[in-house]
């Protein structure tokens, strides 16, 4: 009987204890929200749910500086009727209030800016300066304090890095194929770097049938066309490396001791090269006419080149 009570003691203490506990949680979860408000704090709450109900297809930054504005101003002390401040009573709740509504906004404007962003990212149109707010917007909020590492919000900003890491990519690549670098040389036994152009087309190729490597990154259209363009972009290459390389070689024939020696060591070398140009690795439209207009340059020296060994007698 004796252990009994003795129990019975026990369980009554820790039974106090919880509850006393739990009052405490409570007390002081009442105590956060029930901070006076007033005309003031009631026109943040409005511009802040005003915000996150803007639209999604237009970016608000503007709103988002407006309503950290409104915070700042009311915060400041407005002696004499308001000497802590119009967002409490006390310096204590001035700050408190502040501190609530900067979560507020932040929280809010984050949300509908990531809303924001892949609307962008799941339209066809990936404009310039859509892109450029993206993507220094999302670094300066991801930058805040008042992100908490590891939440959706963060999460999805980890996801947008990921879209911009593949864009950044691709583009990257558009850019090398544009700009492909002739070879520094165009001496005889110089070739243009076929194995090069071949795995760049295989490449954008590649891109293309695996939907660019990223869901959003595949709706745009930009880079759909500019990938489609690459074989024409590198084929471009080629005939402007032809091209230099006749002219670099073209009225040298005085050199060679004979119509045999210039053929052998110049005019079919060259003649061979243009004749390499394959439209099986680059299937353009305008094949023919380059690859006969090059001929047709080189054939012009060759003539001049005969008529110069075996010149007309009169």
């Amino acid at each position: 009987m004796k252990a009994f009570k003795i129990s019975l003691a026990i369980i009554v203490v820790a039974a106090i204890a919880f509850f006393v506990i739990q009052s405490l949680v409570i007390t002081d979860e009442v105590k956060e929200i029930s901070l006076p408000k007033n005309q003031f704090t009631e026109r943040i709450e409005k511009e802040i749910d005003l915000l996150g109900k803007l639209p999604d297809s237009k970016f608000c930054k503007d709103d988002y500086n407006e309503v950290m504005s409104l915070i700042n101003d009311f915060y400041k002390p407005h002696p004499p009727q308001y000497p802590y401040g119009r967002l409490g009573n006390t310096q204590t709740e001035n700050d408190q209030r502040k501190e609530n509504f900067m979560k507020e906004l932040y929280s809010a404007y984050a949300d509908k800016f990531i809303r924001q962003a892949f609307y962008v990212f799941r339209g066809s149109e990936w404009k310039s300066e859509d892109l450029r707010f993206i993507r220094s917007e999302y670094q300066t909020l991801q930058k805040s304090k008042l992100l908490e590492k590891g939440s959706p919000v963060d999460r999805k900003f980890v996801e947008i890095q990921t879209v911009f890491n593949k864009y950044d990519e691709i583009v990257g690549f558009i850019s090398t194929c544009k700009n492909f670098p002739l070879p520094s040389s165009s001496g005889l036994s110089d070739r243009f770097p076929i194995s090069n152009v071949q795995g760049k087309i295989s490449r954008a190729s590649t891109y293309r049938n695996n939907r660019l490597e990223n869901e959003y990154v595949n709706n745009c259209a930009r880079l759909h066309d500019e990938l489609r363009e690459i074989p024409q972009a590198l084929f471009r290459a080629h005939v402007r490396y032809l091209n230099n390389k006749i002219t670099q070689w073209s009225g040298l024939y005085s050199n060679y001791n004979s119509q045999n020696d210039y053929n052998n060591n110049l005019g079919r070398p060259i003649q061979n090269e243009i004749d390499a140009l394959d439209n099986r690795i680059y299937n353009v439209a305008n094949f023919d006419s380059e690859h006969r207009r090059l001929s047709d340059r080189w054939s012009a020296d060759r003539r001049a080149a005969y008529e110069y060994q075996y010149p007309t007698r009169n």
